[in-house]
């Protein structure tokens, strides 16, 4: 009867928010169905006959996610996921009043979902995932975790939850718990010629692993991966060697879950659609954007290397979630040349930390609806926003994005 209630009233408050607001929202709805049923989302998972596969970590959950659920969808699986990337508590349990049914059943053999770290700790003794893709641990997000230490006891609290993890076998972070699980690996491969990440400063030497998915090379945005089962030769989502990373461990995670066909997964990715406001272009007023989200100084930078520095008109937003905007001065903005529109609740922040940078700026303007309508008003044929998660929705939400 629970289950019901949290359902019926649940949708019912989804679709009267999407009546009076724009795009709509799932924070509400989410939590009403988690007072009224905390077990929902267990409850849904359930119901899907090959469980939960998570993913989790700093840095590359989103991509990792969609590569997963695209491979396991193109090998006739119906997969249950949270589709926007809305990886907290509220936002995973809005996933499950957007695609359940009355009695909080899903239509799917499997649930793929991509986790915060801190709300993924809390709720994983319930989800019991049989199986966990942790990415990274990087030094993110201090002003909420304080210290990297404490993502890798909630990224090692989600692994002894889990009946098998995958974890980056180059993070030694990860590797401090690996040997306490049920685990495989993923990473470079030890003549990988190029650029390797950085991750949290580590003073242990835990133990190496070895590495049952090997990144081999990379060239642009195709990509070299070895496993114990095949050998692929795939087209990236975007440059990097963090992507190669991403796309390893999905394929890692979609190997142990299912028989796996080369030619399927080479072109899947191939096809594949962009990640959710990872560099995705989109229509908006007769004009295509691109859309990038940056959650960091590390994903900033990351974006800024995948642009030209030339695009026209450009936007950069920082949002209320930026609760300390010193890490804008870990940014390299040199590649800028000109930010036609600075906004966001952090606009002034951000704006100090380009000019010091020596980036000319058109305007700031901090709140995103007034900054996203001067924004599509200035002439170019190659618009871009890069902005911060809270930007991001308030911007999508008012043009009508939020998904």
């Amino acid at each position: 009867m629970r289950t019901f209630a949290a359902m019926l009233l649940g949708k019912i408050a989804r679709y009267l928010l999407r009546l009076v607001r724009r795009g709509g929202g799932s924070a509400l709805p989410g939590t009403i169905a988690f007072k009224i049923q905390p077990r929902l989302l267990s409850r849904a998972i359930s119901s899907a006959p090959h469980g939960l596969i998570a993913v989790s970590g700093t840095a590359g959950k989103s991509t990792t996610t969609k590569v997963i659920v695209e491979l396991l969808r193109a090998a006739g699986l119906k997969v249950f996921t949270n589709p926007s990337t809305a990886n907290i508590r509220q936002g995973l349990y809005a996933a499950v009043l957007q695609f359940g049914d009355l009695r909080g059943r899903i239509d799917a053999d499997i649930v793929v979902l991509e986790l915060d770290e801190g709300h993924g700790a809390a709720l994983i003794s319930d989800l019991k995932p049989k199986l966990s893709v942790l990415t990274n641990v990087l030094s993110d997000q201090l002003d909420r975790f304080v210290d990297p230490e404490f993502v890798q006891e909630k990224l090692k609290r989600i692994a002894m939850a889990s009946d098998q993890v995958i974890v980056n076998g180059d993070d030694p972070n990860l590797l401090e718990f690996a040997h306490e699980v049920n685990s495989t690996a993923f990473g470079l491969s030890r003549n990988f010629d190029g650029e390797r990440p950085e991750y949290a400063i580590n003073f242990s030497q835990p133990d190496p692993v070895s590495l049952s998915t090997e990144v081999v090379r990379i060239e642009g945005t195709s990509a070299e991966i070895a496993t114990k089962q095949a050998r692929y030769f795939v087209k990236l989502p975007s440059a990097g060697t963090h992507q190669a990373l991403n796309v390893a461990a999905a394929i890692t995670a979609v190997e142990r879950t299912i028989a796996v066909d080369q030619e399927l997964v080479e072109t899947t990715l191939e096809a594949m659609p962009p990640v959710f406001a990872r560099d995705e272009k989109t229509n908006i007023r007769g004009r295509e954007v691109r859309l990038m989200l940056v959650q960091n100084s590390i994903s900033f930078n990351l974006n800024l290397e995948n642009i030209s520095g030339t695009e026209t008109p450009l936007m950069l937003m920082a949002g209320s979630d930026i609760h300390d905007p010193s890490w804008l001065w870990g940014v390299d903005f040199s590649r800028l040349t000109k930010v036609d529109v600075v906004g966001g609740l952090n606009a002034f922040d951000l704006a100090l930390a380009l000019v010091y940078n020596g980036v000319e700026i058109g305007k700031v303007i901090q709140s995103p609806q007034d900054a996203a309508d001067y924004f599509l008003e200035l002439p170019g044929d190659s618009p871009t926003i890069m902005f911060s998660a809270d930007a991001m929705r308030r911007t999508r939400r008012y043009l009508g994005l939020a998904k």
